[in-house]
């Protein structure tokens, strides 16, 4: 067995046909008679059968590759040489029309959920856009508080800084201040010394002035 193509009656092609592996030539296939309707009484059998209406034919002449719609041209075959070789090119053509193809090769407008899948995975793609941006803005804040906690610490290093300067600052004062009261007490015993010196100078010479009378 063999598959064969099955045109119509206009020599397009319907589908393929098995056929014995002998098989060749172009022989035409028939319509199947209506069925009657058993609800209606059957009809009186006519003397003669009716003739039988072609639906199309099975070719035994290959198909050409590459055609979108082949069409067997029947005309051709009729007037074809006995003798001479079949060959499918001079049988074969296209069908269709080029704006038929063209309207083939044309991108098919895209469904309701085509529409649909294509809107959920722009809205994914803008989360993803805006979950990347939100992670960006949670580093930059990150950073920015390590900055402001390294800032703080250093701060807080110079406050410290600053007290204990004070803290010596106070101390020195304090200091000083005892500096100060020694010299000023070491000042007031020298003038109370100076006095008394001056008090025995005036002795000393009272005593002198009494031997000198």
């Amino acid at each position: 067995m063999k598959a064969v193509p099955k045109v119509n009656t206009d020599g397009l092609y319907i589908e393929d046909a098995l056929v014995d592996d002998t098989f060749s030539g172009v022989v035409p296939f028939y319509a199947d008679p209506p069925e009657p309707d058993p609800m209606e009484s059957a009809p009186e059998q006519p003397e003669d059968e009716p003739e039988q209406e072609i639906a199309g034919y099975i070719v035994g002449v290959p198909v050409v590759p590459g055609l979108y719609l082949p069409k067997f041209e029947l005309v051709a075959w009729e007037a074809r040489e006995e003798d001479k070789p079949v060959n499918p090119l001079d049988y074969w053509s296209e069908g269709l029309t080029p704006e038929e193809i063209e309207e083939m090769h044309k991108p098919a407008e895209p469904s309701e959920l085509d529409r649909i899948g294509a809107d959920l995975a722009a809205m994914k793609e803008g989360v993803a856009d805006i979950a990347s941006e939100l992670d960006q803005v949670a580093r930059k804040a990150d950073d920015r508080l390590e900055d402001v906690g390294t800032i703080g610490s250093e701060q807080v290093k110079q406050d410290l800084a600053t007290l204990d300067l004070k803290k010596q600052s106070t101390v020195i004062g304090g200091e000083l201040v005892k500096k100060d009261i020694a010299i000023l007490d070491l000042y007031q015993q020298n003038k109370a010394l100076g006095q008394m010196l001056a008090a025995l100078e005036l002795k000393i010479l009272a005593g002198g002035d009494g031997n000198v009378q």
